[in-house]
């Protein structure tokens, strides 16, 4: 299986970048986008102007905003896992029930 490598350039934080992804040009540009708006919200709240802290800033506040979309993910899985054990449960109930009529 081989994936087409799209070249994309994007600004973020006033610099230019060349990127090559296997996602489409869209989502390269959102991605973009979002990691710049990151960025900016970070700046208005940081007195410092070094690019290098602010980024690393960015990225450790979508690090922690992915962490925790992550683990909302795991307990909407742990719950879907509840519910479909108590379907299991409930057709079992059903069948046997069906069974003595």
């Amino acid at each position: 299986m081989s994936s087409t490598l799209e070249n994309v350039r994007v600004i973020i934080y006033g610099d230019e970048y060349s990127i090559k992804s296997d996602v489409n040009t869209e989502t390269a540009k959102k991605v973009a986008d979002y990691v710049n708006l990151k960025i900016l919200e970070v700046q208005k709240n940081v007195s410092s102007r070094d690019k290098v802290k602010v980024a690393v800033l960015s990225a450790m506040n979508i690090t922690e905003e992915l962490l925790g979309y992550k683990e909302k993910c795991r307990e909407y899985l742990n719950k879907c896992e509840e519910i479909q054990k108590k379907a299991v449960e409930i057709g079992l109930r059903i069948d046997k029930n069906t069974e003595k009529l």
